[in-house]
């Protein structure tokens, strides 16, 4: 009898009760994937007898063995929700939740109680998240969330789902400062003369601490001003500034190069709102240099170094998931990006 057959039968009791009772008792000659399917099948069945004798044959298996058939993508549904209970270890867990062929609804229906170390891996699958984005409200109702995992949650729902998208991309350098400038009531015809310099200390930190001393007197406005129009050394300091205004300001000056971008990208002392801005810009993740420089930058948001990891070289990956000085999280994502890529070959 085929598969599909034998199943119909059992589901519908036209099966004889021996040939039932000799599935709930593992006795039948049936591949693993098929038996595993039968058992949970006849935990339904009307004869009390069967229905006992198969959770008990559940129950004789081992967890190894069970969590090889769950990350099966052939995987039946039926099983995967019998297995998602949210009684079951933490293993048995991941592995439903880690399987690509488990229904988005059962996906949903776990965000709300697994511990927090699952819901990370909840947040792992953007493509589920954007298809049934019931999984993210899970997460955040589920009270065992963390500030980190509500974070990086709110974080996808807005770059992926939200009305706020646009906050986040980077225009073109001249349309961001022209629209800085008007906001200022800045005049464009009249830009204002780089900070001056002259009579500074030659000996580099002594220099940076007299620039940056000048520039802490400074007003808001005249901030912002030499953000977009000052030189290099004064971009470098007010990328930094507490004021995010500020510092954002200078992602718009139409003096920026990109040798500032892939410099600005690898600093740590920059806000995290800064290197997301430049993760989502398509134009400064061009650069090859700059895209390592935010994967290996700490400040980076998760979801941006996640994102980017995907497109550096086989080498540089091996390189990073090695990499002890890099942020766990990172390290952790490109082994797995590593494995994903050779299984795939």
């Amino acid at each position: 009898m085929a598969q599909s057959d034998l199943l119909k039968s059992l589901l519908s009791g036209a099966a004889p009760a021996n040939l039932r009772m000799a599935i709930a008792r593992r006795m039948a000659p049936l591949p693993p994937g098929q038996m595993l399917e039968l058992l949970v099948c006849l935990l339904k069945d009307t004869d009390p007898a069967i229905a006992s004798q198969a959770a008990e044959s559940l129950r004789q298996y081992e967890e190894p063995e069970i969590i090889s058939q769950l990350k099966l993508p052939d995987c039946p549904p039926a099983v995967l929700e019998h297995f998602a209970a949210p009684e079951n270890s933490r293993a048995l867990l991941l592995a439903v939740i880690t399987n690509p062929a488990s229904p988005d609804t059962l996906i949903a229906s776990l965000a709300h109680t697994v511990p927090a170390p699952l819901l990370e891996s909840l947040l792992d699958n953007r493509v589920r998240l954007i298809r049934s984005p019931d999984i993210l409200e899970g997460i955040k109702q589920n009270p065992s969330a963390t500030p980190e995992v509500l974070r990086l949650a709110r974080e996808i729902e807005t770059e992926f789902l939200g009305d706020k998208k646009k906050e986040y991309s980077v225009e073109e350098p001249a349309q961001t400062a022209d629209a800085a400038i008007e906001a200022l009531g800045l005049d464009l015809e009249k830009p204002p003369e780089d900070l001056v310099l002259e009579g500074l200390p030659v000996e580099e930190e002594a220099r940076a601490a007299a620039i940056s001393q000048r520039l802490t007197g400074l007003s808001f406005p005249e901030k912002v001003r030499h953000a977009l129009f000052g030189n290099r050394e004064i971009r470098m300091m007010l990328i930094r500034d507490t004021n995010k205004e500020v510092a954002r300001s200078v992602l718009r000056s139409p003096k920026l190069n990109d040798s500032e971008i892939e410099t600005i990208a690898a600093m740590r002392g920059v806000g995290e709102d800064i290197l997301r801005e430049i993760g989502n810009s398509k134009e400064w993740t061009r650069s090859y240099s700059v895209l390592q420089n935010l994967i290996k930058n700490p400040k980076t948001p998760a979801f941006i170094s996640q994102r980017l990891l995907i497109r550096l070289h086989t080498r540089d990956l091996t390189q990073l998931a090695r990499d002890r000085s890099v942020p766990d999280a990172v390290r952790y994502n490109a082994a797995r990006a590593l494995n994903q890529r050779s299984t795939s070959r």
